[in-house]
């Protein structure tokens, strides 16, 4: 039941974040420009609400902990069949979102099966919750609106009918799993030393990488800078905590060549989910980090090839089976770092300019052909995801020099 709550929380918070909108970024598989709103719409507010809800509710007692867990999940819900609408509706659901990321880490606290079924939840709803809309979503047979406060343009009933499902069963169950559950020792404030300037300093390189004409240089530079502050804060982080940190940016620079998961149709969404559980699976029960970092250079090389030739690698269908391996071989963590690490996959990945290459009539006039780049261009995005991969595994390396988590300890 610990676990299948902790599913479920993580599911609502994931499929929340598909609604921020950080499908503006490379994780996505169809990058546009503009990721800059994905600040606006919520992402650095998820991060620092995440932060401070794990610090602050480690300080009181489990049933209080749950009433907030509980309650975020209402906030959501209420945001999504649109009873708080525009501008106030986003703060909500922004902060409810990292409310609940935050009270289900301390929940959750350093069981590792817990903390894994977490992460993989916010992991898969945050990336494919957009493909699943697009799926559940009906253009023939009859249309109806809610009768809600606001205008109706704000309302999709479909991702409403999933999310009031999905956050009823996951109240029923944080409330089964965890009314009865004694907490670990509080975290220590030093985690809001990283977690609170993080997300702020991410969403001012993320806004560098979109806002220059001439794009190549900034964002390599941004890239540059998002290494080091990853790596910088991970270092803050007490003992081996930061390894989670650098494994999410790991699987973020991975993708930068691949486009992030395969889901263009039912069936490949499928499968991305399976293979999600699949590698969760494997890291559960044979955890080796180096082998994982391992694969993602070698997607990094694949998406390379991919976009030096044109030779299809599958490169996008492998992602996910070797990121949800990285993600639950670095587990279990302290609770504040999950919380705050966690929001990162989405928060510190860079966006990309898309746009038309060119515009050629046809022989028959009637009809153009239009095709996609991306500046940088795929090539280069490919070798500086290999780059900051690789600088992510030394840093890991070093990381593992310090002492273990002991169990039991903040």
């Amino acid at each position: 039941m610990k676990v299948l709550s902790m599913i479920l929380a993580g599911f609502v918070v994931g499929y929340a974040i598909s609604d921020i909108r950080p499908s503006y970024s490379l994780l996505s598989r169809t990058a546009e420009f503009g990721s800059y709103w994905a600040i606006v719409n919520g992402l650095t507010v998820v991060a620092l609400a995440a932060c401070a809800a794990a610090v602050a509710l480690a300080r009181v007692s489990a049933r209080a902990v749950l009433v907030v867990a509980i309650a975020a999940v209402l906030v959501i819900v209420f945001y999504t069949v649109g009873m708080v609408t525009g501008v106030l509706g986003q703060w909500v659901v922004a902060v409810g979102a990292g409310a609940l990321l935050g009270a289900a880490a301390v929940l959750a606290g350093l069981d590792r099966g817990a903390q894994s079924s977490l992460a993989v939840a916010v992991l898969g709803a945050g990336l494919l919750g957009g493909a699943l809309d697009a799926m559940v979503q009906k253009n023939d047979g009859p249309v109806f609106v809610w009768d809600v406060v606001g205008a109706e343009d704000d309302v999709r009933p479909q991702r409403a009918i999933v999310m009031v499902i999905v956050a009823s069963v996951a109240a029923i169950a944080l409330f089964l799993a965890h009314r009865n559950q004694v907490l670990q020792p509080h975290e220590p404030r030093k985690i809001l030393l990283v977690g609170l300037p993080l997300p702020i300093a991410a969403g001012v390189l993320s806004w560098v990488a979109a806002g220059h004409e001439a794009r190549s240089v900034e964002w390599l530079g941004a890239l540059a800078g998002m290494t080091v502050l990853a790596v910088l804060a991970a270092f803050v982080l007490p003992r081996r905590d930061g390894r989670l940190l650098l494994a999410l940016v790991a699987v973020s620079a991975a993708a930068l060549g691949s486009f992030g998961f395969a889901a263009g149709d039912g069936a490949q969404l499928a499968l991305s989910v399976g293979l999600l559980i699949v590698g969760a699976g494997i890291g559960h029960r044979w955890p080796q980090l180096y082998i994982g970092l391992g694969g993602l250079l070698v997607i990094a090389v694949a998406s390379g090839i991919e976009g030096y030739s044109d030779l299809p690698t599958g490169s996008k269908f492998a992602l996910p089976l070797v990121a949800a391996y990285v993600l639950v071989s670095v587990l279990a963590t302290s609770p504040g770092s999950l919380a705050l690490s966690l929001p990162a996959l989405f928060m510190m990945t860079l966006p990309v300019s898309v746009f038309s290459a060119s515009y050629e009539p046809s022989l028959s006039m009637n009809e153009s052909v239009i095709s996609r780049t991306s500046e940088p261009d795929h090539l280069v995005l490919s070798v500086a995801g290999l780059v900051v991969v690789a600088v992510v595994t030394v840093a890991c390396a070093v990381l593992m020099r310090r002492p273990a988590v002991v169990s039991g300890t903040s």
